[in-house]
Order: C-alpha cells, then structure tokens, then sequence
C-alpha cells in the first residue's frame, strides 16, 4: 500500500468496495468475478494485484466453512467411500472435474474469456435460465438423497463456472433444480460444494504467489480477507433465509438489467 495520503485513499477505497464486491456475489448467483472485472474496467482502476484476489478467496472460502460448520464436521465424521449416497464422498467426486478442468485449460481461460463480449453472453443466458428455474424444478428431493450420478452432473455443470459471467452458484444451483432438488437444498448443495472448490482455488493462488517476488502488505490482506468474510457470510444467511420464498427468478432479473448495462456502457 502507498505511503502518499491520496494514493493510500484511493487504494484504501478499491480494497473495500472489491472486498465487499466478492463477499457478496460470491455466494449469490449473479458472478463475483463479472462484478469484480467489470467496477474495475468501469471504474478504470488498476490491477488490484494476485495477492488481493487470494485473500479475498480466502475470506469468502472461511466465511462458508464457519457457516457450515457443523455440517461439515457431520460430513467429515460420516464420510464413506463405499456408501453411495454419502454427502462427503458426493462432494468429493462433485469437485473432480473442475479442479481437472480448470487446471489443464487455466491458462487459455484468463487470456480469451475475461472480455466484457463474453460476460455478456454468460450473464444473459443464464439470467434467462434462473427466470424460469422454477418451471423446470419438481421440488421433491433433498440433499441426503443425492446420489453418485447427481453429484457428477452438477460437478460437470460446474465447470461452466470457469466462464467469467456464468457464477459458480448459478450453474451448480441450477444443475441441481433439473434434477429435482428443492430450492434450498440446491442452494446448501452448492455452498458445500463451494469448500472443496474454493480451497483449490486458493491453493492454486497460493502457488502462483510463491513464484512471484513482491513485498507483500498484511495490512492490505488482513483488510480484504475480513471484509469478504463478513460480508460472505451475512449474504450466505439472507439467501438460505430468502431463497424459498422468493425463488431465483429476481437473481435472473437483475442479470438481464446488468447484461443491459454492459451493452450500454
């Protein structure tokens, strides 16, 4: 962070607002990283840097783990490779394709799909599939009846999420709709999912961080992992209190209005 008051206020107020900015969409379904490329385009700022992405990854992945933390302690007690319809072993094979996925083709993702021509396809067809997600979804299983072909599909759906725009949370929540789980279940599907998920994505981070040479803020880490939990974790417990009542047709809604927004500006 810079020594020079102006400079230090300005980076000071581009940590908050993207801190803010991935703890709340992280976990809803309209793409943090569509928000986060698009204020920062938007706003013209500079690269905010790898080491605040990591950190703000790790906020939001502690956020979901304090959350859920006595489901997870269920799921790891319980886990069972031979049981079919075990949680913990669903989450596991759930990860598998977007961890192979998303390491093999890394690289070719970040050069060609972070433009604003592809966020805006992202977010428009999948706010039209979160409109009607309700007319598709027969409301009848819950998560303890996932099963091993389940939770494959909604792993290889999740690798749509690799797309900038798409959100992780809208294609593993609407994986799970198709398949006839009620709505927060898909949603308690998702966030689970979101551990395993998240952890590789910062393990990956990290191993990118330990080859660069830079001197590294833990004022300016502190600040983003705290700011993305809190705000992750207040969002995680609205949406799971909201989601049964007010479904994801809003959440579509307001993708079509952001898609608006960028074929405008």
């Amino acid at each position: 962070m810079k020594v020079n008051g102006k400079e230090f206020e300005m980076e000071l107020i581009q940590l908050t607002i993207l801190s803010l900015i991935q703890g709340l969409t992280e976990f809803l379904p309209i793409s943090s990283s569509a928000h986060l490329i698009l204020v920062s385009t938007f706003m013209s700022w500079p690269d905010q840097g790898i080491t605040v992405d990591i950190f703000a990854h790790f906020g939001t992945l502690l956020a979901v783990i304090f959350y859920f933390r006595e489901d997870l302690k269920k799921v790891i007690k319980t886990f069972n490779l031979y049981e079919k319809n075990n949680l913990g072993l669903n989450l596991l094979l759930a990860t598998m394709p977007i961890a192979i996925i998303g390491f093999i083709f890394k690289d070719l993702i970040e050069l060609n799909l972070r433009s604003e021509e592809v966020i805006f396809w992202s977010t428009l067809i999948i706010g039209i599939a979160l409109i009607f997600s309700d007319k598709f979804s027969s409301n009848q299983k819950n998560l303890f009846q996932i099963s091993l072909k389940d939770s494959l599909l909604i792993g290889g759906i999740q690798i749509f999420a690799l797309i900038p725009g798409s959100s992780r949370s809208a294609v593993t929540m609407l994986a799970a709709l198709a398949l006839g789980y009620t709505k927060s279940d898909a949603a308690r599907f998702s966030f689970l999912l979101a551990v395993p998920t998240l952890s590789i994505v910062f393990l990956g981070e990290l191993i990118d961080l330990s080859q660069a040479t830079f001197e590294v803020d833990y004022f300016e880490l502190s600040y983003v992992a705290f700011l993305s939990f809190i705000s992750a974790i207040s969002c995680i417990h609205i949406f799971l209190k909201l989601i049964e009542k007010i479904g994801f047709a809003p959440f579509g809604i307001y993708r079509l209005f952001l898609a608006g927004f960028i074929l405008i500006f």
